[in-house]
């Protein structure tokens, strides 16, 4: 018998295989069908509690182009765009409503709720790993759902150009694409597009954002603006 976390990760694999083109590697389903992006729908697992864990998911793209820049001037190359499921709980159609944003799964169900008293006033938010692989399906297929509604996958170009990605957040949740990290990476998108005013625009204090920007990255990002500039006018590309 394998432990908790290798028990799930093999529901998962079994679950990423009745989808052309997806696979689970790292804790995370991906799709690596496009040559210039690759799709993740990550359950964002947490395994600290042992014999449990949170599912979570979010959806994001990792863009070769844009990672190769962010790490060129940040030094990192994380996801170009990402998006919580708990922003588009009205998408969530395949997921059980209860269950829609987050919940747990557990090894023992029944044993946790006699160990975690507490946790019974939410027991419909929690999922015996015997119960868990269609709720894994479906947060695959959600997640799937996610992706091809609010990304434009038609041509690279169409899916930078599409960014961030537009929708309404549910519950009255901030729309955060161009919030933190996230704002720094439309930048990012949008040097490669030739569109460097938008950067200094965005660092400005006319550019309102909810939360406070990242000015140790936007610094970095406005400090490499006139070679990157110069680069575009005598090739046609920044990277």
């Amino acid at each position: 018998m394998g432990t908790f976390k290798s028990d799930l990760s093999g529901i998962c694999k079994e679950v990423a295989g009745e989808f052309q083109g997806w696979s689970f590697v790292s804790d995370v389903f991906k799709n690596k069908t496009l040559e210039h992006t690759e799709l993740q729908v990550a359950p964002c697992f947490g395994f600290k509690h042992g014999d449990s864990t949170p599912l979570q998911p979010t959806t994001a793209i990792f863009n070769k182009k844009a990672m190769a820049l962010s790490k060129q001037i940040l030094g990192t190359d994380g996801p170009t765009s990402v998006i919580l499921f708990k922003h588009l709980m009205d998408d969530l159609k395949n997921t059980p409503e209860n269950l829609r944003g987050h919940c747990w799964i557990v090894k023992d169900k029944q044993l946790f709720m006699k160990l975690a008293p507490s946790a019974k006033e939410m027991e419909d938010k929690y999922v015996d790993i015997s119960e868990a692989r269609s709720v894994l399906k479906a947060a695959l297929q959600d997640g799937i759902l996610i992706l091809k509604k609010y990304f434009d996958f038609s041509g690279e170009e169409r899916l930078l150009n599409g960014l961030p990605p537009k929708y309404v957040p549910s519950n009255h949740i901030v729309y955060d694409e161009m919030e933190r990290y996230k704002g720094v990476m439309v930048c990012i998108v949008r040097i490669l597009s030739g569109d460097f005013d938008f950067v200094e625009r965005y660092a400005s204090d006319d550019f309102v954002t909810t939360f406070p920007k990242r000015r140790a990255e936007l610094d970095k990002v406005i400090a490499a603006l006139p070679d990157l500039k110069r680069r575009y006018i005598e090739t046609g590309s920044v990277i």
